[in-house]
């Protein structure tokens, strides 16, 4: 049989040379050439690429019956459809290391759309104006709960709108713990959390245990959790706002007034800053960083998961600034939290940063941002995961990351 000749094996063996440069150059080219990206992509991305390219050209090769004699026989029926067969099933490979390295889909259901769901519902109705929802102790210090409250806490769906921002986001989501369904609910502290990018509130009930940790610890802290909201600061899944007002959008506004505003005039929830924490992962661990440091009298405490140095469009500093305003360095400079912690001390803000072992970037951003922190007085602390720059890890840090949360919060 030809496949089995040399020739098939040589064609074979330069297809496969010549995919691995493609598969390289084109990744290369995706982050320096077409900036669409700000970090280079994972080596299994760049893995799996050559892989798909391979086959597809082998694939290609066959059906064409380019390596063959013209007076060959072509191969049978059987013969075709176990070679669709094996193609399918390299291609299929590909994906689930690709999604094994970022773990956005950690399970067969979550990639089905079996995960937790916010429904479209109001939440129960305030019970304490604002003006008395200023706790200065910790909540969990005076709370018995009730008999009767529900063993898990609720997922809803609501629009946050930009009144001030004029930034319009997706649905956010919000957790109600047990807790707030008692007949006379306690004034509950909150945490706001922000999803990577691409990527969508969701993200956090798809690709990670949140709701479930989050009912675990209400289970063993009398039905106590915080207030969790989880709002969308960029609008889709291909916009990038930095969490930054600038010429793409207000979306630091949003996050700093909008979105705190809704929370205070719809929820029961505990004015004191001291008593709200706001974290996420990737592009959310960079929006929470750049939240304390420009808004220290909202957010007092941050959970930052594999946070970015600075925001960023692009590998290319200069593309980001000419993207988001228009060639102004000086106003982008302006507003990251290096250039904000160097000026100004943070004596009340605490910090969590967190980073996967094998990612070298992220590990490095997570050094120079907590030497960064700890000179201008936060009181910062991180781990280590196993994993590199995923929702894996994300997953892994989250459990650590709430109890550090819980405490800030008067919740232990």
């Amino acid at each position: 049989m030809l496949r089995r000749s040399r020739r098939w094996w040589l064609f074979a063996a330069a297809a496969a040379a010549a995919s691995a440069l493609l598969s390289i150059a084109a990744c290369w080219a995706a982050i320096h050439v077409v900036y669409l990206f700000a970090e280079d992509l994972p080596a299994t991305v760049v893995i799996n690429l050559a892989l798909v390219l391979w086959v597809l050209t082998l694939g290609c090769a066959t059906a064409l019956g380019g390596l063959r004699w013209r007076r060959t026989p072509g191969p049978s029926p059987a013969r075709r459809m176990l070679a669709v067969v094996a193609t399918v099933a390299v291609l299929a490979t590909a994906g689930v290391q690709v999604n094994a390295y970022f773990g956005e889909y950690p399970t067969v259901g979550s990639l089905l759309g079996e995960q937790p769901v916010a429904s479209h519902r109001p939440p129960p109705a305030l019970q304490q104006p604002a003006r008395n929802r200023f706790m200065a102790s910790a909540v969990a210090a005076g709370w018995h709960a009730p008999s009767g409250l529900p063993q898990n806490g609720t997922l809803l769906a609501a629009q946050i709108p930009g009144t001030v921002s004029g930034f319009h986001g997706r649905d956010a989501v919000v957790y109600l713990p047990p807790a707030y369904y008692a007949p006379n609910r306690p004034v509950l502290p909150v945490l706001v959390l922000v999803s990577g990018q691409p990527g969508s509130p969701e993200s956090w009930l798809r690709s990670t245990k949140l709701s479930y940790d989050l009912d675990a610890f209400a289970a063993a802290h009398e039905g106590l959790a915080p207030i969790v909201v989880i709002p969308d600061p960029n609008g889709s899944n291909q916009n990038n706002t930095m969490c930054m007002d600038s010429k793409l959008a207000n979306a630091g506004t949003y996050m700093a007034q909008d979105v705190p505003a809704w929370i205070k005039s719809h929820l029961d929830a505990d004015t004191n800053p001291a008593h709200w924490a706001i974290g996420g992962f990737s592009y959310g661990g960079t929006c929470s960083v750049q939240m304390v440091t420009r808004h220290p009298d909202v957010y007092e405490s941050f959970m930052a998961i594999s946070p970015e140095r600075e925001p960023a469009l692009a590998a290319k500093r200069s593309v980001t600034v000419d993207r988001a305003f228009h060639g102004d360095g000086a106003a982008f400079v302006s507003q990251l939290p290096l250039t904000l912690m160097a000026k100004h001390d943070y004596p009340a803000i605490h910090g969590w940063f967190a980073a996967g072992s094998q990612d070298a970037t992220y590990s490095a951003n997570v050094r120079v941002l907590m030497k960064a922190g700890e000179k201008a007085g936060m009181s910062v602390e991180s781990q280590s995961f196993p994993g590199g720059h995923s929702w894996a890890v994300a997953n892994k840090a989250l459990k650590p990351g709430l109890n550090f949360v819980y405490g800030r919060l008067g919740l232990i």
